[in-house]
């Protein structure tokens, strides 16, 4: 229930018009109790499929929890236990500072896909979900072919394809084979 107005009271004296002034503690930016600050949500993403990452999974985007690959009806594998896992990835891309706004952090990153290496859940439903603008899958957990997924190619200074990530230097060879051994379990959301 919200809370009442505020009672602005009029007044006439003298054949003038006093009005005093209407001012909720929402306007001067005083915080509610039951709704939290004004504009604290400003920045971030809603949970679940969006206008911005729907389910049918376009050019760039994609998400809504289910993967890219089982959309376009495949099965996820199972890679048996894995010696990796994705959270050691995402602190392989934190400390490569992959987070940052200025390159894949923020609610709408410069560069996609997003990442926030402090949501591996998160994370690993969109990197399944995110397809690039040439139709590739950016993590193939439906494949245990590192080359299934576009990952492999933009962390990796000796391939040939994709755009190095980190720009123009990639990830040191004991992450890219980290991620490679992860790709080749099924790039699964351990």
């Amino acid at each position: 229930m919200r809370a009442p107005l505020p009672l602005c009271v009029c007044a006439a004296s003298a054949g003038l018009l006093l009005f005093a002034a209407c001012t909720t503690d929402y306007q001067k930016g005083l915080e509610d109790p039951n709704f939290g600050n004004p504009n604290a949500l400003a920045g971030q993403r809603q949970p679940g499929p969006t206008s911005e990452n729907a389910l049918d999974g376009g050019a760039s985007g994609g998400g809504g929890g289910t993967p890219e690959c089982v959309r376009a009806g495949g099965a996820l594998v199972d890679g048996g236990d894995c010696a990796v896992s994705f959270t050691a990835i995402l602190g392989a891309f934190k400390a490569a500072n992959c987070g940052l706004a200025s390159c894949h952090g923020s609610a709408t990153p410069p560069n996609e896909p997003r990442i926030d290496p402090d949501d591996p859940a998160g994370m690993w439903a969109e990197f399944a979900g995110f397809k690039l603008s040439n139709g590739s899958v950016y993590i193939n957990p439906c494949s245990t072919d590192p080359a299934a997924s576009a990952i492999a190619c933009n962390v990796n200074p000796a391939a040939t394809c994709g755009a190095l990530m980190p720009a123009g230097v990639g990830l040191p060879i004991n992450v890219v084979t980290d991620i490679e051994t992860w790709l080749k379990c099924g790039a699964p959301n351990n």
